[in-house]
This record gives C-alpha cells, sequence and structure tokens, in this order.
C-alpha cells in the first residue's frame, strides 16, 4: 500500500493482516494499533517459539568446509559452552597438560607484551647454543608471533599446529579455530628449553596452570593497574616465578606505592626484569628481524632468572645475586 492510498474514502483493510486503516478509511489510533499487534501475537503464538531446527548428524559443512559431526553446530562459541569449556580453550585447559621442566609466559592483563617477551627469552637460549622451542596458545586471529618465523614449514600431522623456524628456535601456532587436543612435537631433553605462551590465561587454566609446578614468567607494564592485575595473578598461582615488566626501568611512585605484597618480595628478590618497549617493535610487532638490542638483553637477564629458579623454590641465590641490567628498582 502506497502512501497516498491511505485513507481513500470507502478503502477496506484487513488490520490484523498488514493494514494500518479502519474499513471505514479511517486512520487508526495509536491503541488501536497497539491492540492489533496484540491480537497477532496471540494468533501466531506457535510461529515466534519455534526453535532454530539443530542440524542433522552427517550432513552440510561447517563455516571452515569440514564434514558435520554429530552434536556440534559449526560455531566454536557454542560448542564450547556445550563442553563447558571456554570459547578460545588453550591446550592447558583441556586434556593436554603442561610439563613441569617447561616455562610458561603468561600476560597479566591484555596488551602486556607476553609474546615479545617469551620470543626474547627464546631467541636468548637459541643464541647460546640450546635447543628451543616456542609454543603459542592464542587463536591464529590473535597470533603475536605470526610474523616472527623466518622459514614456514606447514602444519603437523594432526594439522592443529603450524611450525616455523627462526634460526634455532621452533615456533608452533594454532593452525584453526579448533582448540588442539595436544600439545605438537617438542624435545623431551632436559637440557632444552619450551617455552609456551599463553597470552592471557582465564581463571579455569591458572588452576592447571599452578597444579603443573612449571616455571612461570608473568608479564605486565608499570601502570597502576598493570601491577594491580599482576599482583591478582601472582597470588592465583604458587610456584617459581619471574615478572617482566614492559616499560622503563624507574618505575613511577604511584605504581611503586600500589605493590601488593607478593610483587613487593619478587622485586626485593631481583626476580623483576624490565623489557624496554621500543618504537619500531610497538608499530611493528615481533617480525622474522632480530629484536632490539635492549629488548634482547632484558631477554638475556629473564633467561638467567629462569634457569636460576627451580620448581617447588625460590629463586636460587636471590638474596645475594647481584642486580642484572635491565631489573627494575
Amino acid at each position: 500500500m502506497s502512501l497516498s492510498e491511505v485513507g481513500v474514502p470507502g478503502q477496506r483493510v484487513d488490520v490484523l493482516n498488514g493494514g494500518d486503516v479502519a474499513p471505514d478509511g479511517r486512520l487508526l489510533s495509536v491503541a488501536e494499533i497497539q491492540q492489533a499487534f496484540r491480537e497477532l501475537r496471540a494468533r501466531k503464538p506457535s510461529e515466534q517459539a519455534t526453535p532454530a531446527p539443530e542440524p542433522e548428524p552427517g550432513g552440510g559443512a561447517w563455516h571452515d568446509g569440514s564434514a558435520a559431526v554429530p552434536g556440534r553446530t559449526g560455531d566454536p562459541a557454542t560448542d564450547a559452552a556445550r563442553r563447558g569449556e571456554p570459547a578460545d580453550a588453550s591446550p592447558p585447559q583441556r586434556a593436554a597438560e603442561l610439563d613441569a621442566r617447561w616455562v610458561s609466559v603468561v600476560a597479566a592483563h591484555a596488551g602486556a607484551g607476553a609474546s615479545t617477551v617469551a620470543l626474547a627469552i627464546a631467541d636468548a637460549a637459541a643464541a647460546a647454543g640450546r635447543g628451543t622451542s616456542l609454543v603459542e596458545t592464542a587463536h591464529p586471529s590473535r597470533s603475536g608471533l605470526v610474523a616472527a618465523a623466518n622459514a614456514e614449514l606447514g602444519l603437523d600431522p594432526s594439522g592443529a599446529w603450524r611450525r616455523g623456524t627462526r634460526g634455532q628456535v621452533t615456533i608452533d601456532r594454532r593452525a584453526g579455530n579448533d582448540t588442539p587436543n595436544g600439545w605438537p612435537a617438542l624435545p623431551a631433553s632436559d637440557d632444552d628449553l619450551v617455552l609456551v605462551d599463553l597470552g592471557l590465561p582465564t581463571p579455569e587454566s591458572l588452576t592447571r596452570l599452578a597444579a603443573s609446578g612449571c616455571r612461570l614468567v608473568v608479564v605486565c607494564r608499570p601502570t597502576v593497574p598493570g601491577v594491580r592485575l599482576a599482583e591478582q595473578l601472582l597470588n592465583s598461582i604458587t610456584g617459581p616465578v619471574v615478572v617482566a615488566c614492559v616499560g622503563g626501568g624507574k618505575w613511577p611512585g604511584e605504581v611503586s606505592a600500589s605493590l601488593g605484597p607478593r610483587l613487593r618480595e619478587l622485586r626485593a628478590q631481583n626476580a623483576t626484569v624490565a623489557v624496554p618497549v621500543d618504537r619500531r617493535l610497538a608499530v611493528t610487532g615481533p617480525t622474522n628481524s632480530p629484536l632490539p638490542r635492549p629488548v634482547a638483553t632484558a631477554g638475556r637477564s629473564l633467561l638467567g632468572l629462569i634457569d636460576a629458579v627451580h620448581p617447588g623454590g625460590a629463586t636460587a641465590s636471590a638474596q645475594s645475586a647481584p642486580r642484572r641490567k635491565g631489573t627494575t628498582r
């Protein structure tokens, strides 16, 4: 019906089927239109309550082109909720557990710089002649190491991990939307270093992280919110830990005044390292180029502290160890 047809004398319109004028051509009032909607809803309750049909097992294809699986909708968030998991669960939240010999790098808050810190530690270990593997568990769309490899080697046999190399460092990243059920092939030698970049952990993953007994690097920024969130994370875990603070070496007075007891104790034990911010790196993110020298130096300092930390104990000789270049005051 066009606007020119509204209100034509003698016009007969069925109000419940889309009309907006009465049979005598009179425009309906607001109250009459509301009443018409109420009657319309009362006539069609079944149509509004009809749930969306479930996908048929064995038929159709998902958004990623894979075959349909019984009990799956194709939406990662919905499927994860049905399994009782977070939508972007990382391997430590599922069956694959962390090895106590590994080093886990976690962010205390968003934008802390955990991937850059993990890469700096990995480069330092490789430069020292150690076999080094770096595993990133973030969803591919949020990967911080997507450009860090010099060469891409393709998918592993499971198709869940994408492997690349950066000199003597092996980098494994998640290959798709589905959360891997296990870890990629990793060295088992105690002389090799395995770093796991967990990014920003969920509360559920912190429980398993604490139970693993692996060494831990917590990354934060030298801001009042940053150190407060770092303190909350430190209170959720136990075991050996080192803190990497991405920012200036000298903390502002407001930040020092906001330190909690756990973070204050780690500073007193020389278990914190300042990782300088490089302007170019802040723009490009980690690439296959070598990290800036100050960042690489901080990576070596962190590696030294990590090697001095043993599962079940504090930093070895923390009270007597000299403060390394790059540590915070």
